[in-house]
């Protein structure tokens, strides 16, 4: 299996930082309190000195330990693709009935879902629109914030669209229980039929992170809750769900590592059964899921300080 590492490559994440300008001997004894030491320079002066000393050193801490956690990932996933491959052998998928649209217009699929001929027409339209204002207006402003964030780079674009059967499925399953809706309107609350993903390395994630919601915002764009999920056992990264402007189109913006998008792609499937009804999913395969799951993302390494990206909780209207 193809590990997507850093594109920079292992070398380039092990760079030394340059140590801080005038410093001379970092291990040298401070001078005692009011001492100066080389003339003009202040003890005020030293202790920056030293407290850069110790930035630099944490930089270059954290650069080793995400480059030892890239090795150790490199060398566990083939090791995981292996265990998905026997799980599926295991408990083979079955064959689930394809959505379609009849002779009269409507469209039905698995799961008694159903769009009426009229809804279908505007369900179909929707997805157009959503589509056109993804290419002209959403991707452009998301191009934006990556070229303003020059760690950052925007993964997996060729799924930046939910497919239209599978966005059909969700705007039946809103419409069945909010008829009086119009399909652009169940659209506006599927918090993923537009989602993007923006990785970074674990030593610049956090304060990549943070600044990409700042440029989200600046944008015009609407944050709608922030969920930091990187204590959680079976999946590790940001969510974040964001609001357009005018339109109020809604959108999903990911947030990962190299590693922790390879580990979400690759228990992807895991995560759909899970999602499943016990008819189709038994307790001894959930079992076995979230055991995958958990195993996949205990190898992930956590990046330094992403505690300090706190949860915006969506708010009730």
């Amino acid at each position: 299996m193809p590990i997507d590492s850093d594109p920079d490559g292992p070398d380039r994440a092990r760079e030394t930082p340059a140590a801080p300008d005038g410093q001379r001997n970092p291990d040298a004894e401070p001078p005692g309190k009011g001492e100066t030491r080389d003339g003009p320079q202040t003890a005020d002066f030293r202790q920056r000195q030293l407290a850069e000393h110790a930035r630099y050193q944490r930089v270059v801490k954290a650069a080793d330990q995400a480059h030892e956690a890239r090795q150790a990932w490199a060398e566990a996933a083939p090791k995981l693709q292996e265990a998905w491959e026997r799980h599926k052998e295991r408990y083979p998928e079955r064959v689930h009935a394809s959505p379609s649209t009849h002779p009269d217009g409507a469209w039905t699929a698995e799961g008694d879902r159903r769009l009426t001929p009229e809804q279908n027409a505007e369900a179909t339209k929707a997805c157009a629109d959503l589509r056109d204002e993804a290419d002209q207006h959403i991707l452009p402003a998301m191009r934006r914030v990556e070229a303003g964030s020059p760690d950052g780079k925007l993964a997996g674009l060729k799924n930046m669209l939910k497919g239209e059967d599978r966005l059909k499925e969700k705007i039946a399953d809103i419409l069945f229980v909010e008829p009086r809706l119009a399909a652009r309107e169940a659209v506006d609350k599927v918090p993923d039929a537009v989602r993007f993903t923006l990785t970074y390395g674990a030593e610049r994630y956090t304060d990549g992170v943070s600044a990409a919601v700042e440029s989200i915002k600046a944008e015009g764009l609407e944050l709608i809750k922030l969920k930091n999920l990187w204590t959680a056992d079976q999946y590790k990264g940001i969510n974040s769900q964001w609001r357009m402007p005018g339109t109020r189109t809604r959108l999903e913006m990911q947030f990962h590592t190299p590693e922790s998008l390879e580990a979400k792609e690759l228990t992807h499937e895991a995560y759909e059964r899970l999602r499943r009804p016990e008819t189709e999913t038994s307790q001894s395969e959930r079992d076995d899921l979230e055991d995958f799951q958990r195993r996949t993302n205990e190898l992930l390494h956590i990046p330094p300080r992403v505690d300090t990206i706190k949860d915006f909780p969506e708010k009730k209207r």
